[in-house]
């Protein structure tokens, strides 16, 4: 029988960039939207301080979509803190990947999860997501296979999108 296997640090490093691309395939278009209206807040807010003066107005519409567009750095960091506050945090992963399921060995965490199991899979350039729920993912990064010809067999099995 046929085996893969990927070797994953779970750490920041690692795992940061999936927060994003978990974002942007779950919310694109609430993320465009809300890029969108932001700058749309602050251009008016600016427009509003130079013709009408200082007022609460153009300062709050200042302080929102501000606001707005810093929300991804702050989403950012607080998925940085949760992520160093799991148990597994830091150690080294290893995932071993077959045509029906795959299995996860930890240096104290051991499971397996059929394909079926799945929530659902999405192929990145940089990786695969492997979601176990519409929000809880795992991620495994393109360098953490030996070859892209394995990351693409995984991705064929999971029946990545």
């Amino acid at each position: 029988m046929t085996s893969i296997k990927a070797k994953v640090q779970f750490d920041e490093a690692s795992h940061l960039g999936a927060f994003r691309l978990h974002m942007w395939h779950r919310y694109r278009i609430w993320l465009m939207i809300r890029t969108f209206l932001s700058i749309a807040l602050m251009l008016a807010g600016i427009i509003l301080l130079i013709t009408q003066g200082p007022n609460p107005m153009p300062v709050l519409m200042l302080m929102i979509g501000t606001f707005a567009l810093l929300r991804p750095l702050i989403w950012k960091i607080m998925h940085g803190r949760n992520l160093r506050q799991l148990p597994g945090y830091g150690q080294s992963v290893i995932y071993t990947f077959t045509p029906e399921s795959m299995s996860i060995h930890g240096e104290d965490r051991q499971g397996e999860v059929k394909w079926s199991g799945l929530y659902e899979s999405v192929s990145t350039k940089k990786g695969l997501l492997l979601y176990h729920g519409k929000k809880s993912y795992t991620w495994l990064p393109r360098e953490s296979f030996d070859s892209a010809e394995d990351m693409k067999a995984v991705a064929e099995w999971s029946g990545a999108k």
